[in-house]
C-alpha cells in the first residue's frame, strides 16, 4: 500500500514537538511542579464531520473554532457548552481518531518550563460500543500563553514504545480515512536509549485502520512512515519530541541513507522482508482484539483473502 505524507502533517508533527534539541538537555531532568497554569475544559462540543482535525492543537479565533466545532446543547443546568472569549483566550483541542471504543479523554495539568507548556492528559480506553465515536477534549487558556510552544503528553506513555503508539494512533492515523479501530506497528530497526532527552528510534511505523465486519478486520486505510523518532523523558512520561521521515518519491533512498545513517542495510532488509512484516502486524491485531474483548478471529485487505488471528 502507498504511504500517505502530506505537508500539514509534518507541521502538525514539528509543532507538537515536544523540546527541541537545543532545549532538551536543560528540561529533561527537572520534575513536574505541583503548581499548573489554570485552564477551563470547555463542555458540550463535538468535532464537526469531514474535517481534518487541526494541525496545530491551539485555535486563537471564534471563527476556526466554529469551523471545527458543533454545538451539543443539552437539558439541565450544565447543558449549555462553555462560553469563550477569544478576546482573552485561547482554546487547545485533543481530537482522536474515530472509534468503536469507550473513550475518555481527561485533561490532568498545565505546567510551565523554560517558557513552553507541558500539557498532561490522560485517555481512558474501555469495552467495543455499537456505534462511533470521534473522542474530544477542548480546554481554554489565559490568552498570554497563546505563542507559547506547547507539549502534548499522554500519561498513559510510560516508556518510548507506548509514546510512539501513542503518537501514530493521535497524530498519524487522524489524517488517514477513518476506521472504527486504529492500529499502530513497529518495525524497530535500531534504538539509542543512552541519553533519556533524546531516545533515537529508527524504524519503519506503519498505521492501520480497520472496521469490523462480523468476525473480521477488514483494512479501511494507514500506511507505512520510516523514519527516526525522537522521544523524550519529562518526569514519569514519555512523548515523541520529533520524527524524522524518510521523503516519498525521488527522495526515498537519499533521505533514508541520511536519516537511518549505518542502519541503512538493516532497513533496507526489514524494509524487503514482506514475511515478517505480516508476522509484525498480526501479533499487534492478536494483542489488540484481547485486549479490548473483540470479537475478531480474521483480519483482511482489500482484495485479498482474509488471514487467521488464532
Amino acid at each position: 500500500m502507498n504511504r500517505l505524507i502530506k505537508t500539514f502533517l509534518f507541521a502538525c508533527m514539528i509543532f507538537c514537538a515536544a523540546c527541541s534539541q537545543r532545549q532538551a538537555a536543560s528540561i529533561a531532568s527537572e520534575q513536574p511542579s505541583a503548581a499548573g497554569i489554570p485552564f477551563v475544559s470547555l463542555r458540550n462540543y463535538f468535532f464537526k464531520n469531514g474535517f481534518l482535525p487541526p494541525a496545530n492543537p491551539k485555535i486563537t479565533s471564534a471563527e476556526e473554532f466554529s469551523n471545527l466545532f458543533g454545538m451539543a446543547t443539552t437539558m439541565g443546568p450544565e447543558g449549555k457548552p462553555t462560553a469563550v472569549d477569544f478576546n482573552r483566550q485561547f482554546v487547545v483541542a485533543i481530537v482522536l481518531p474515530v472509534t468503536n471504543l469507550s473513550t475518555e479523554i481527561t485533561p490532568v495539568r498545565i505546567e510551565e518550563h523554560n517558557d513552553s507548556l507541558f500539557y498532561f492528559y490522560d485517555v481512558a480506553v474501555g469495552a467495543p460500543q455499537s456505534f462511533s465515536i470521534q473522542p474530544v477534549a477542548l480546554i481554554a487558556l489565559d490568552r498570554r500563553y497563546a505563542e507559547w510552544p506547547l507539549v502534548l503528553i499522554n500519561q498513559q506513555s510510560t516508556d518510548h514504545n507506548a509514546a510512539i503508539d501513542s503518537y501514530l494512533s493521535e497524530q498519524i492515523a487522524n489524517h488517514y480515512s477513518a476506521g472504527e479501530y486504529s492500529v499502530p506497528v513497529k518495525d524497530v530497526v535500531a534504538v539509542d536509549a543512552s541519553d533519556s532527552t533524546d531516545i533515537r528510534v529508527w524504524g519503519d511505523f506503519w498505521v492501520y485502520n480497520y472496521k469490523q465486519s462480523g468476525d473480521t478486520l477488514k483494512f479501511v486505510s494507514g500506511g507505512s512512515h520510516p523514519g527516526l523518532m525522537h522521544v523524550c523523558k519529562f518526569g514519569d512520561y514519555f512523548y515523541v519530541s520529533a520524527f524524522d521521515q524518510v521523503a516519498d518519491g525521488s527522495g526515498y533512498q537519499p533521505s533514508a541513507k541520511k536519516i537511518f545513517g549505518r542502519y541503512f542495510e538493516t532497513f533496507s532488509r526489514h524494509t524487503a522482508d514482506a514475511g515478517k512484516r505480516e508476522a509484525l502486524r498480526a501479533d499487534e491485531l492478536r494483542a489488540f482484539v484481547r485486549q479490548h474483548g473483540l470479537k475478531v478471529t480474521m483480519y483482511q485487505d482489500y482484495g485479498w483473502p482474509a488471514k487467521s488471528l488464532q
